[in-house]
């Protein structure tokens, strides 16, 4: 009987621990990302980056593309955190290494670029309203002129190019 309760006592200790290492993983579920097109069936190699020369420094204004790669650098990681800027608030996706540039919207082109979220005037093309459906995330801007607009991807190709539009709901796998 002894042998038995040691056997369940073990059993139990080691269930204990399983969970307490998995805790950790989800606590972090938003920090140190890689946003990649969801395809199902299918593991894109594709990561949204920053769009730069190596050696230039990351800037504003930075156009973020998709880039195919099996080990993400410091320009496809970035953070996903819920922010509040004078009233306005939402996720913002920031760049990892920068955490004063996020995804934004540029008001010339609708494409997605790097930019400076932290101020009133900017917040309002990089604040999003996260949509999860199926798992799978979509991203939609919560404010300004701008608002109801998707982050999307022109296709799941290297160098494609990352905007937004209203008609374009494209899901991304974070």
């Amino acid at each position: 009987m002894k042998a038995l309760s040691k056997k369940i006592l073990t059993a139990c200790l080691a269930l204990m621990i399983a969970i307490a290492m998995a805790v950790p993983a989800f606590a972090t579920d938003y920090e140190g990302l890689t946003y990649r097109p969801y395809n199902v069936g299918f593991n894109s190699l594709n990561l949204l980056n920053v769009f730069r020369n190596e050696g230039d420094p990351v800037a504003e204004g930075k156009n973020l593309i998709l880039y195919e790669t099996t080990s993400a650098g410091v320009d496809q990681l970035f953070n996903e955190v819920y922010v509040s800027v004078q009233g306005m608030n939402g996720y913002v996706i920031q760049l990892q290494a920068q955490p004063d540039y996020a995804v934004n919207r540029s008001s010339n082109t609708g494409s997605a670029i790097l930019y400076s979220w932290n101020a009133a005037g900017n917040i309002a093309d990089s604040a999003f309203e996260r949509i999860d459906r199926y798992d799978q995330p979509a991203f939609r801007l919560k404010y300004g002129a701008s608002k109801d607009q998707y982050l999307c991807y022109a296709s799941d190709s290297p160098w494609a190019r990352v905007y937004f539009s209203k008609s374009g709901l494209n899901r991304w796998d974070c």
